[in-house]
């Protein structure tokens, strides 16, 4: 039972003196206490001002919430005539769902803005029942003027924290928050036994899970074929597919569950395997009564009774990468310059469109016009575009680019459809490639006048190709210079995920050179972003965590608890963090 019988005079005094002097010698505190004060103090908490942050992404309606929920809907009718609520958070401690029947503690927490939305980690409004149970994982109790911020002053709250029975993980957690002056040890049971309830529900709800995914994995499997199960944390593949698929195809494979998850319901495409088949890919959702519990992959390999064609590859075109999907791209582009065909090509940002598309057009025609029109260009001086354009006409091998056509004028459009007619019909029609974003909406006259569409793969989706890039970037930044890339920094290179494509691998390259001009570039010259795995987008207080974290981590040589240390923080803290940012730094 958490002891109440400290004078709350005594420990506001206490608290005071560590403002001060950063101790408070000789004064009762409760263990812990002063330790999550010293951790507030160092996240730059202001002791007078609250200022949780509001977050508009948080998942209310997933395992956690349909656990908890039949738990909070009891006690809250329980509680219903006591001055108490009753909040679900996250494993971050954003606040997912609160329960409270008293007008006036109601309306005391909506100024306090403990709602759902608003988060109240430790890093951001200092020692409280939600995040000081977060960081010392375990039950943990506030009251009153334990509080780093003096404005939680007036409230006691009791966290435990929430785990999940299958993979040990910290989920969320289940506070309970009332006035000081009703404050009970009893509330810490309360929360701690509310937790137990809300983990043997996850721990039914996984089970229907699992026996969803492995009945619907085992009904599909039986038809033949390669077949995968996907959901958060587990992954079933029958020997078919782990076969056909290597690990570049896992990434694809995902990311159209992802795809899934979003539309919510089944998806069909056609996908280009890392091997260079082409298969059909249908993603079929997965239920476990109300939640979704993940998806069943299906993929089918299409016969090709057509001989296979000469592969273009990069190299041929002076350009970086071996893989087969990107000299994939390279072939079909190269056969639509040859053909004189007129393409959209689509891809993420970064991924290098133009660079294909001019290195295709050199390839042909290394002394022809090569125009690119940009947006800024039609929106500053149309008639100079258009003169640009023009004169590409009957000149052999010319090639025009349309930059981002989503973002031209639409004054500008006319004119550039007009002249689009006319160069179709033009004996010695130029070599037109329209470069946008994957999500993009160009005009629809303009798609019209594009014969095909194609895409080029994502660096992540040809990840063997960093091994190419990085050495070609690397002389092309640093001017010949006699830097490379040492082995360690190479691994910490491919196990990013690249969301910036081939732009973010150089702006990487660009910053490891400011730390080391000559010799091998090792891991810790790298971003600190480089070092990590997860896929979650994080908040721009988690990326300043998790960029201290690694810091500190290089500057110990991985050794965990020494950087635990430094940063005042726990080993558990520590390796809850490493874990949920995804950072790999090799060490202790």
């Amino acid at each position: 039972m958490i002891e109440t019988t400290i004078d709350p005079r005594c420990v506001a005094e206490a608290r005071e003196c560590f403002l001060e002097a950063r101790e408070c010698p000789g004064l009762p505190v409760r263990t812990g206490i002063v330790e999550s004060w010293r951790r507030s103090r160092l996240s730059g908490v202001d002791s007078a001002h609250l200022d949780p942050p509001y977050f508009d992404d948080l998942d209310t309606d997933g395992r956690l919430i349909h656990a908890a929920r039949p738990v909070l809907d009891r006690l809250q009718e329980k509680l219903s005539d006591a001055a108490t609520s009753l909040l679900l958070t996250d494993a971050y401690g954003r606040i997912l769902d609160r329960r409270v029947e008293h007008v006036a503690l109601a309306i005391c927490l909506d100024h306090l803005q403990l709602a759902p939305g608003f988060g109240y980690g430790e890093e951001s409004v200092g020692t409280n029942g939600i995040g000081t149970a977060i960081e010392a994982r375990q039950v943990t109790a506030i009251f009153g003027t334990e509080h780093f911020t003096e404005r939680l002053h007036a409230m006691a709250c009791a966290g435990a924290p929430v785990h999940d029975p299958l993979t040990g993980r910290l989920v969320g957690l289940i506070d309970v928050t009332c006035w000081a002056k009703d404050a009970n040890p009893l509330m810490a049971a309360l929360a701690s036994e509310a937790a137990d309830d809300i983990e043997q529900r996850l721990l039914e709800l996984g089970s229907e899970r699992e026996r969803a995914l492995l009945t619907a994995f085992l009904g599909i499997s039986r038809r033949g074929g390669a077949v995968v199960t996907v959901s958060d944390d587990l992954i079933i593949a029958n020997q078919h597919a782990a076969h056909l698929l290597e690990p570049t195809d896992h990434t694809v494979v995902r990311d159209k569950v992802a795809e899934l998850s979003r539309a919510s319901q089944e998806l069909v495409e056609q996908v280009m395997l890392a091997r260079g088949d082409m298969a059909t890919i249908r993603v079929r959702p997965v239920r476990a009564q109300t939640e979704g519990a993940g998806a069943v992959v299906e993929i089918q390999v299409a016969p090709d009774a057509r001989p296979p064609r000469h592969l273009v590859r990069p190299f041929e075109l002076r350009l970086a990468g071996s893989s087969h999907a990107f000299s994939k791209a390279c072939t079909d582009l190269e056969t639509h310059c040859r053909n004189r065909t007129w393409v959209l090509l689509e891809g993420e940002p970064g991924v290098g469109k133009l660079a294909l598309t001019e290195a295709v057009h050199r390839s042909h025609g290394p002394a022809s016009p090569f125009a690119v029109i940009q947006p800024q260009d039609l929106a500053e001086d149309r008639a100079a575009c258009l003169r640009r354009m023009s004169a590409a006409i009957g000149v052999p091998g010319a090639t025009v680019v349309l930059r981002y056509p989503e973002r031209y004028p639409r004054q500008a459009i006319p004119a550039l459809l007009e002249w689009m007619r006319a160069a179709s019909g033009h004996p010695g029609r130029p070599w037109v490639v329209a470069t946008t974003y994957l999500e993009a909406e160009p005009p629809e006259d303009l798609l019209s006048t594009l014969a095909v569409t194609l895409t080029v793969p994502a660096l992540r989706h040809r990840i063997e190709d960093v091994r190419d890039l990085v050495p070609v970037l690397l002389r092309r930044i640093s001017r010949g210079g006699s830097v490379s890339c040492s082995p360690a920094a190479m691994r910490v290179l491919l196990r990013y995920s690249w969301p910036g494509n081939v732009t973010e691998l150089l702006h990487a390259l660009r910053f490891a050179l400011t730390r080391r001009r000559i010799g091998e570039i090792q891991p810790q010259d790298l971003p600190e972003v480089c070092h990590v795995t997860s896929r979650r987008v994080l908040t721009p207080w988690e990326a300043i965590e998790r960029d201290a974290i690694i810091r500190t981590l290089q500057e110990t040589d991985g050794d965990k608890a020494l950087a635990a240390h430094l940063l005042g923080i726990s080993r558990a803290t520590i390796y809850r963090k490493i874990n949920a940012y995804g950072i790999s730094v090799d060490g202790r």
